[in-house]
């Protein structure tokens, strides 16, 4: 593989070096379909997007709503040839609500998928932005995080060489494109080292073995609510030569690793980022997830450095000027020199003078036979603070209170346990937790 060194290099010259190299490889491939894209019917798909979109001015951010696939491809390409910044939002967004959330974070342009529309928005200078990434974020509101193409790149290394990546793996690809976990495992080994992707609009969960089996894809980065479904869905396909499966974006419950194992005889490999620093921690052996141990060793590249319990990353991926950024994670070192994440700044509650962090609750639930994931809340009533959790799983919850009164001592205990078959989930795969808050009432 090429040596990314050279960082400065722009992506849309990386992408050309791509396609010079590997001009018979199907680089994109639509999983329903079949249909496959070299090179040239990429690179003629960016060209035509280039000429539609008319890029006159020196520099600009395009925003745009668009499923994984040949079109949002081409778009991407377009604004790095232009020199533009790309701006793209979840696939989940109608055009309206894409629109009103571009402006709002700065976007210049609007792509409809045949014109560019400007927003009238010039509240920020996009020079030199190749990729803004959207976050939530802690506080529930979307920010935007400029990232340079020097530090998707040097995201990318510290990936591929965690990863143990090959140019002859193949990704499985349906995480969404433009999320930071799709843009470092999918978009960049196809820009830098041209790793193919097989991809979808939409899936369902019998599909993914179905395309397993008929693609061989190698590499499967995904979430942990995919892999629960994977693991629960009858059939008897092995999930063809899938050497490496990644789950990152939420927690990964034990449950879930200790199931998927069971049903395919393969581990699943946790791995630990955010938007703001790219990848973070790498369970490179997979020992970790089945008994939720950590989240793995900082990737070659990456130092932690733990302020005050924080998190503190230290790399070139890190989208500031001082190249390190402090994460409102908690969390320590454990005895294998892994990280093991314990809470999040500003999440606690006082019960009864003591405080107690949701997060702490929330991981020895994760922990209880059957269940798949957990959440934990703080309510007020009558001025003072409790906890109200929910558990993803088929178990009785009766019987989850019995056992969970044995590990927590009574006041920390949840004043409500609920028991649910299935999470609301956001298109990322994290658990949609304002739409479950509303469901128990705080």
């Amino acid at each position: 593989m090429e040596s990314l060194n050279n960082r400065d290099g722009e992506l849309w010259q990386w992408w050309c070096r791509t396609s010079f190299r590997r001009p018979r490889i199907s680089l994109l491939i639509d999983a329903p379909t079949g249909r496959a894209f070299q090179a040239n019917d990429i690179m003629s798909a960016a060209e035509t997007v280039f000429r539609l979109g008319n890029f006159k001015s020196a520099t600009g951010c395009v925003a745009w709503v668009l499923p994984n696939g040949l079109d949002w491809l081409a778009i991407f390409l377009a604004t790095q040839k232009a020199g533009w910044a790309a701006l793209p939002l979840d696939p989940g967004f109608d055009e309206r609500q894409g629109r009103e959330l571009a402006g709002q974070l700065g976007a210049t342009h609007w792509w409809n998928g045949q014109t560019l529309s400007p927003l009238g928005s010039q509240t920020r200078r996009w020079r030199g932005v190749a990729v803004v990434k959207v976050t939530s974020g802690s506080t529930g509101q979307a920010a935007a995080i400029p990232c340079q193409a020097k530090q998707l790149c040097a995201d990318y290394e510290h990936i591929r060489a965690g990863m143990g990546l090959r140019l002859r793996d193949k990704n499985l690809g349906l995480i969404p494109f433009g999320h930071s976990y799709g843009l470092g495992n999918l978009l960049m080994p196809l820009l830098v080292d041209g790793i193919p992707i097989i991809t979808a609009a939409a899936y369902t969960i019998a599909q993914i073995n179905e395309w397993a089996k008929r693609y061989h894809p190698t590499v499967f980065p995904s979430v942990p609510a995919v892999f629960k479904l994977l693991a629960e869905t009858a059939g008897s396909h092995r999930l063809g030569k899938l050497r490496l499966t990644i789950s990152a974006g939420a927690p990964l419950a034990p449950e879930v690793a200790q199931a998927f194992a069971r049903r395919f005889g393969r581990k699943i490999h946790n791995f630990y980022g955010a938007s703001e620093t790219g990848g973070i921690c790498y369970d490179r052996t997979g020992s970790a997830s089945p008994t939720g141990r950590s989240v793995g060793r900082p990737l070659p590249g990456v130092r932690i450095k733990l302020r005050a319990g924080r998190v503190q990353v230290h790399s070139t991926a890190v989208a500031t000027r001082s190249k390190k950024y402090l994460l409102p994670d908690c969390g320590r070192w454990n005895e294998e020199g892994e990280l093991v994440l314990t809470g999040r700044v500003g999440r606690q509650a006082n019960l009864a003078g003591r405080k107690v962090a949701p997060a702490e609750i929330e991981s020895l639930l994760r922990t209880l036979p059957g269940v798949t994931d957990a959440w934990c809340g703080v309510g007020v009533h009558v001025g003072r603070d409790f906890l109200v959790a929910a558990v993803e799983t088929s178990a009785h919850v009766r019987e989850l209170t019995h056992t969970l009164s044995a590990r927590l001592p009574t006041w920390k205990q949840p004043r409500t346990l609920v028991a649910l078959p299935q999470f609301p989930r956001t298109v990322r795969g994290k658990i949609d937790t304002l739409a479950l808050a509303r469901q128990l009432g705080v």
